[in-house]
């Protein structure tokens, strides 16, 4: 058998470091972030404490690990292109995935949402990486309304971010009890695009 490859080790790595992040979402919200040890979490991954420590330093650094890859699948959704320019086209693809994203991976968004608002948690998280999401984006949403002609871009830039993160709680208080119309959800995705991708002048 040839030894592994550099690159193989990598990717072994990192599917362990993802299966270890997966185990502690559910963990975290099943039992509460601060109630959760490192052994514990070791224990549900099925791997040891002392490995685990290879991945993450502490349980801290494994909490903003999982907060910063949830947040980063929106981004990563925000400005595909990269040149710091919000256009009608883009904020249009970016409701769609997100509104795609909760709907079909609705158990991981409970668990994550779970994990978000709990107190511990925000303590923690407080500014960080929140406020860099908002000093990064924030801007963009801002220009894009006063280019699109809205009175108050501050107020549009809080509308709007409150209509896509009320979606995602509804989603979450809803899910698995509650079965909403695909047709009712397409037609709040539509409501949420009209209302931020026509020019108001």
């Amino acid at each position: 058998m040839s030894p592994r490859t550099p690159e193989q080790f990598e990717e072994i790595r990192e599917s362990r470091r993802q299966q270890i992040m997966d185990a502690a979402l559910e963990l975290f919200a099943q039992k509460g972030y601060a109630s959760c040890s490192i052994a514990q979490l070791a224990n549900h991954t099925g791997i040891s404490k002392g490995l685990m420590y290879n991945y993450f330093e502490s349980k801290e650094a494994l909490l903003v690990a999982i907060i910063e890859d949830g947040i980063s699948e929106f981004l990563d959704y925000f400005d595909p292109d990269h040149d710091g320019v919000l256009t009608t086209e883009e904020l249009t693809g970016f409701i769609r995935k997100v509104f795609s994203s909760i709907r079909e991976n609705q158990q991981f968004w409970t668990l994550y949402i779970n994990i978000v608002i709990q107190p511990r948690v925000k303590e923690f998280l407080d500014g960080e990486p929140f406020r860099n999401v908002m000093d990064q984006y924030g801007p963009m949403l801002m220009a894009y309304f006063k280019e699109m002609g809205f009175e108050d871009p501050a107020l549009e830039m809080l509308t709007f971010s409150a209509l896509i993160e009320g979606f995602g709680v509804l989603m979450v208080y809803a899910y698995p009890s509650v079965e909403l119309p695909d047709k009712l959800l397409q037609n709040y995705e539509a409501r949420v695009i009209g209302m931020f991708t026509k020019r108001s002048n």
